[in-house]
């Protein structure tokens, strides 16, 4: 009996394949065994906590409604804010009014002293 190259190859390629379909099937094997163990802790924590995921949840349409109050009061303040700066600015501008007419009274006052001390 005589073995050619090729079936050497052939036989190596098979053995190659089956080792990797193993390992893959070992590896997924391990993943599912480590998936399980996740799975029976979450179910673990769920039963352990479940009194407080319901107070948590019971209190939800009480913690919205408080959210929305909130968000009312800031909504407000941010009003009276925006009032404030905009009246402020007004008053900015009168205040630039008077510092003018007090310059300009400055000026001529003291144009009118230098015209007197000059003569």
């Amino acid at each position: 009996m005589f073995i050619s190259f090729n079936d050497v190859l052939i036989f190596l390629a098979i053995v190659i394949g089956v080792c990797l379909v193993i390992a893959i099937l070992v590896l997924l094997v391990m993943a599912l065994v480590r998936l399980n163990q996740t799975m029976k802790k979450v179910n673990k924590l769920l039963d352990d906590n479940t009194e407080n995921i319901g107070k948590t949840v019971g209190n939800l349409p009480h913690l919205t409604e408080s959210v929305g109050r909130t968000l009312t009061s800031v909504d407000e303040t941010l009003n009276g804010v925006n009032d404030t700066f905009f009246d402020a600015k007004s008053t900015n501008d009168l205040i630039t009014t008077i510092i003018g007419v007090v310059e300009s009274i400055t000026n001529l006052v003291l144009n009118l002293f230098s015209k007197r001390n000059n003569d």
